[in-house]
């Protein structure tokens, strides 16, 4: 033969296994839809990747935190808002004891309603939130806030606030203490009250009969303590609630940033990873077009060399 036959068809192999390997690595990207198979095609595109994909990963805990957290500052904003219609009502019905031609069991009518408000008081502050987490108990989640000892309502929870990640950079409560908002309220004659005992202490006053002018006079006084004390409360809850929705409007700006985020991220990880389908279908009809030639070159070569060996 005047060329190597050898030689030849290594060479015509060799060219056909190049063109079904950039063929096969096409086939894989369209199939994968990822550009890089493996982090060594790209590593500089790989490591990036994985920074962004971290990014996104812990926005999306975050916008979880969030979703989470919202559900439980609506259920304690909810139950700030029937303590403060019960406290509300609870004066309305002080100042309707005041009536001068109220009698002792018309104020005994004003007590049996008190009780009343106060077993829902009870119930409104050892309500839990969606993770069945007592919303008044501070860090003592899966602690009863408030006892009913027979000798009073007491407080077995803590001062501690519950966290949520709401972000990479901000914390948000989702539950206030129980002693802040039922117990430590400014009291009319100096120190402080417990809503629970102003409110028993107004319902004892009321089923106290009224026999004499000392016992007038002592009525009076006393509802115009309880009346101060009712005030002070409802304040304390009022300020209370208003810090709840700060914390959720907050929640609602930090969702739409998490939006935002996600939106980037998503993109920037397209860019990174993501196969450009025209590109990659133009480059297979491409590939497949060079191997059929380089096939038919290899063909038409080594009919030549076994016609030249016949020869």
């Amino acid at each position: 033969m005047r060329v190597s036959s050898n030689t030849s068809y290594e060479a015509g192999l060799a060219a056909i296994h190049r063109q079904q390997s950039a063929q096969m690595k096409t086939f894989e990207q369209i199939s994968t839809g990822r550009s890089a198979l493996t982090p060594s095609a790209n590593p500089a595109a790989y490591v990036r990747a994985l920074d962004v994909a971290e990014a996104d990963s812990a926005n999306s805990q975050y916008a979880l935190n969030r979703q989470n957290g919202m559900a439980s500052l609506s259920i304690l904003e909810d139950t700030l808002g029937g303590i403060t219609a019960l406290l509300q009502r609870a004066q309305e019905l002080t100042v309707a004891a005041g009536n001068g031609t109220l009698n002792d069991s018309g104020r005994e009518t004003i007590a049996t309603e008190l009780r009343t408000s106060l077993g829902e008081l009870l119930g409104l502050s050892n309500r839990k939130d969606v993770n069945g987490q007592y919303l008044f108990s501070g860090y003592q989640g899966s602690t009863m806030p408030f006892e009913d000892t027979g000798s009073g309502v007491q407080y077995v929870g803590d001062e501690g606030l519950r966290m949520i990640q709401a972000s990479s950079s901000r914390q948000l409560a989702v539950n206030e203490s129980g002693r802040e908002v039922f117990e430590r309220i400014p009291a009319a004659g100096g120190g402080y009250h417990s809503m629970f005992k102003t409110l028993s202490d107004l319902a004892d006053l009321l089923e106290t009969p009224v026999t004499d002018p000392a016992g007038k006079a002592a009525l009076a006084t006393g509802l115009d303590t309880a009346q101060a004390n009712l005030s002070n409360a409802l304040d304390n809850v009022l300020k209370t609630q208003a810090s709840v929705g700060t914390r959720m409007k907050e929640i609602d700006a930090l969702n739409e940033r998490g939006e935002d985020l996600n939106i980037q991220y998503k993109q920037q990880l397209s860019e990174l990873r993501d196969v450009d389908y025209v590109e990659a279908i133009s480059d297979l009809t491409q590939q497949r077009t060079y191997l059929e030639a380089t096939q038919q070159a290899f063909l038409k070569v080594q009919s030549l060399s076994l016609f030249d060996y016949i020869r």
